[in-house]
């Protein structure tokens, strides 16, 4: 290879892990981002999701603590003024430096590390799923276990001969597990860690917010700064931050987005557009504004938003909610 392939072939992976990061920026800060289209851009931005997994876990103190929210309070939007502003791939970049310094660990790109819950352990392979602007799309594993990754869902998988792991980067995953008493399957989402045997539920996270619902079996939920709980079917656990919430899980029987369907119960019209638009490359356009707030019950398919269409005509609101053009 000559200086200059080799030059080129050093400057195009440069660049694809400033763009990594500065989309994992984008989206530890809150904003939704869509999934990377080119192949170097993905596998560098897997590696650094799996470093930040890594040094969640390994942040017990309060000293890393402290350093990882500083660093992250950097990356937020509007909080860099004068010679201090930089752009949200650097911010991100000395977030992931700060831990770095504190675990004793170093970014490196073509590691290939993992998240991992043992120290010493050996550190785990991970390889991507994602999902894009698509109906919910199910990949079925080699040990028989299932994941479907809703519209803008990214996950990253490793297992090796005692443990299965996924961590939910983005967007929302259903998980159907099966059973292996030898390697119980653990699923992160941001600060929030769910270890099962073999069981079915559903798990989301949007910004600093995660949330798992257990539909079958039992699952344990931990996170830094909550006692460790085992929840029970039907039940929910939101974690805001650092404050958690337990609740029950929407009624039985009530369609499922793991089935391509979107569900309402006297939904703002508005709120209902914004879940559908989710699953649209040509999205749903509200022209007229009040009719935003009016409240819609019914079961409709995200791959049929016609159907929604039609019913808001013959609801009385004709030409309020329209057909848009086909996104880029």
């Amino acid at each position: 290879m000559s200086a200059d392939q080799s030059g080129a072939e050093e400057g195009a992976e440069r660049s694809a892990r400033e763009a990594a990061i500065a989309h994992f920026a984008a989206r530890q800060s809150g904003r939704p981002v869509p999934v990377p289209a080119d192949a170097k851009t993905q596998a560098a931005l897997a590696e650094v999701e799996a470093l930040w997994a890594r040094l969640e876990h390994a942040a017990d103190s309060e000293e890393i603590a402290a350093m990882r929210a500083a660093a992250l309070a950097r990356s937020a939007p509007g909080t860099h003024q004068g010679q201090g502003q930089r752009r949200p791939w650097l911010a991100a970049a000395a977030a992931l430096g700060a831990l770095a310094v504190g675990v004793g660990t170093v970014l490196a790109v073509r590691s290939g590390s993992a998240p991992t819950a043992t120290p010493g352990a050996p550190q785990l392979a991970m390889r991507p799923l994602e999902n894009g602007t698509a109906g919910p799309r199910t990949v079925a594993l080699a040990d028989g276990s299932q994941i479907t990754l809703d519209a803008h869902t990214r996950v990253l998988l490793g297992e090796d001969a005692t443990r299965r792991s996924a961590v939910l980067a983005q967007g929302r995953a259903f998980f159907r597990v099966a059973h292996d008493g030898a390697r119980p399957f653990r699923v992160t989402a941001g600060t929030m860690a769910v270890t099962d045997i073999g069981t079915v539920f559903d798990v989301g996270r949007d910004g600093d917010t995660a949330t798992v619902t257990l539909l079958e079996g039992a699952v344990d939920v931990s996170a830094p700064g909550l006692a460790p709980r085992r929840l029970a079917p039907g039940q929910r656990l939101t974690l805001r931050g650092n404050v958690a919430r337990l609740g029950r899980a929407d009624p039985a029987g009530t369609p499922a987005w793991q089935d391509g369907m979107i569900a309402a119960d006297a939904e703002p019209l508005a709120s209902l557009v914004a879940r559908f638009n989710r699953y649209l490359a040509r999205p749903l356009v509200l022209k007229d504004a009040r009719a935003g707030a009016v409240p819609v019950s019914g079961a409709f398919r995200v791959d049929d938003p016609q159907a929604l269409v039609d019913a808001v005509a013959a609801m009385g609101h004709p030409g309020a909610l329209t057909r848009g053009n086909a996104q880029p």
